[in-house]
């Protein structure tokens, strides 16, 4: 009986219903990489856009968001730059920092052509953004932002008022449901020191002197302490304990 309620619900879902539920479950089990491909292919189809930013930063003390990292799509890289220069003075980006999750939907001509957002709105039609939306989440880490920017050239084409409601919801769902960044992996002793620095700083730690050192390899003892202090810098260790715990776990 169970068996035939689940199948009833399954089968009275819509496919909007069932697409959400498949994004849940790639958010679940997925990479990011293959989550970011369905759930931007989803939202192309439900709102329609010929760019995006998916980015994700910090927001600082004093207010500022700070980009850590931006996939974009259809549109150059350049345009972070150029608009990084003028984003002081974009009032979109001062409510998104003020509330992240509220949906903007913003028309260039309409809304950055006059005082002080003329140099924003020369900035984005300079890179064919004549309409954009932005929404976004804050992440677990304190200070932590999620967000998309959706680009559109077409400013004879505005977003509708269904598709700024759809999007009010699609893009937190997007954000909260996608996969954790895999955890950075910390570099290996050998990535960071060249192989003569490494063999004299294992040669130190078992115990050698300098002259000892240097006759095994045939250097200076000042070129052993140069080896060393920049073993020392590059390990962030100050010690010879240090040293060996880093060197030989």
């Amino acid at each position: 009986m169970r068996r035939a309620v689940r199948c009833r619900e399954k089968s009275g879902m819509n496919s909007h219903d069932k697409r959400l539920l498949s994004l849940m479950e790639l958010g679940r089990t997925g990479s990011r990489t293959d989550y970011r491909r369905e759930a931007l292919a989803w939202l192309d189809h439900e709102l329609g856009f010929d760019g995006v930013v998916w980015g994700e930063g910090r927001q600082h003390a004093d207010g500022v968001v700070h980009i850590h990292s931006a996939e974009l799509r259809g549109r150059s890289e350049r345009i972070l730059a150029d608009y990084g220069a003028v984003a002081h003075l974009d009032p979109v980006a001062r409510r998104f920092a003020r509330q992240p999750r509220s949906l903007q939907n913003v028309v260039v001509e309409r809304d950055l052509s006059a005082g002080e957002t003329v140099p924003v709105g020369e900035c984005l039609r300079a890179h064919d953004v004549g309409q954009l939306m932005l929404c976004g989440v804050r992440s677990s880490d304190a200070g932590g932002l999620r967000w998309l920017t959706l680009y559109r050239e077409d400013r004879s084409r505005p977003f509708t008022r269904a598709q700024t409601e759809q999007a009010a919801f699609a893009i937190p769902f997007v954000l909260l449901a996608e996969p954790d960044a895999p955890p950075e992996t910390a570099p290996q002793v050998t990535d960071l020191l060249t192989a003569r620095e490494h063999e004299v700083a294992c040669a130190y730690a078992e115990g050698a002197d300098y002259k000892t050192i240097a006759r095994r390899f045939k250097v200076s003892p000042a070129t052993v302490r140069t080896h060393l202090q920049s073993s020392f810098r590059k390990l962030e260790v100050h010690n010879k304990i240090a040293l060996r715990a880093r060197l030989l776990g």
